[in-house]
């Protein structure tokens, strides 16, 4: 395993031990090397983050919370590319 442990754009399909691949332990695999940012707010900006995300979909849970990020990450990345 140690071969492909490191491997930072694993894909599911990159796993050939069949006993992880075969259960959700290689999605979970899989995840974990998905890179990260994380981001240091104030808390009035932290605060208008949130409540936008509560505006938008509605509450603020983790998965739309990330949503609203990768959204403005990409919008971002999109005017300075």
């Amino acid at each position: 395993m140690s071969e492909w442990l490191g491997y930072p754009d694993l894909r599911k399909e990159d796993i050939e031990t069949g006993y992880i691949k075969d259960r959700s332990y290689a999605e979970n695999f899989v995840s974990v090397r998905n890179g990260r940012v994380i981001v240091v707010m104030d808390s009035g900006s932290y605060k208008e983050f949130l409540a936008a995300v509560r505006r938008r979909f509605g509450d603020i849970a983790h998965h739309h919370v990330n949503e609203a990020a990768l959204r403005a990450l990409k919008e971002w990345t999109e005017r300075n590319t």
